[in-house]
């Protein structure tokens, strides 16, 4: 009964946002049923079946996914459950940069009630995304010579770890998601990359459709 008094001061957006930011929500997309689970061991009672609470619900879960996506709420996370999918979406969650900043205004909160759990987030996956950026032509060049840079489509595709047939969907997902290891990691120049890069290539992001042609 205690335990279930605490788990009432917390909304489901709120455990379902902290549990995005556990399993790595701010530098990579996560399965819908992967946040659900997660859910369902910090906060049980709140994301588990009536007649059979000893499963995980999904529903509850992606609720709050959809609510926590909406611009009346801050626009916290970006993506679609995976029976959405399509050429043109790729499912999953993420956190946007507006959902990180969210996370460290309210971890302290969420976690006076759930307690403290470590992130589950892939440390090395983040830092082979940022070393790839950092030895890049197109991000050696803004280092260089900042706004006044000259980087070609190829260029900046190539920092992507992409190629100038990759589709703007694909593009405007890794610029997004360095924008937010960038954010977590506090590292300026990268998130100033990424602004440049949305400004200069505004026109190509803005595309649709195309081969996706994005190396792994």
């Amino acid at each position: 009964m205690k335990e279930q008094k605490k788990l009432d001061k917390l909304s489901g957006m709120d455990i379902v946002l902290y549990s995005l930011y556990l399993l790595g929500g701010w530098q990579k997309r996560v399965h819908t049923e992967d946040i659900a689970l997660k859910c369902f061991q910090v906060a049980p009672s709140k994301f588990s079946w009536v007649k059979y609470p000893q499963y995980p619900d999904l529903t509850p879960a992606r609720f709050a996914l959809e609510a926590a996506k909406k611009p009346e709420c801050g626009a916290l996370v970006k993506g679609e459950s995976e029976r959405k999918r399509t050429v043109k979406s790729v499912g999953g969650w993420m956190l946007t940069v507006e959902g990180i900043k969210w996370i460290k205004v309210n971890k302290p909160r969420i976690e006076q009630y759930l307690g403290k759990h470590r992130p589950t987030g892939d440390r090395l996956h983040t830092d082979r995304k940022l070393k790839e950026l950092l030895r890049s032509v197109a991000f050696k060049k803004f280092m260089d010579y900042g706004e006044d840079a000259e980087i070609s489509h190829a260029e900046f595709a190539e920092s992507l770890v992409c190629t100038v047939n990759t589709r703007a969907e694909v593009l405007s997902d890794r610029l997004e998601q360095l924008h937010s290891i960038a954010e977590e990691l506090k590292k300026e120049e990268v998130k100033n990359y990424v602004n440049f890069c949305q400004s200069k290539f505004a026109l190509l992001l803005e595309k649709r459709g195309g081969v996706r042609n994005a190396k792994s």
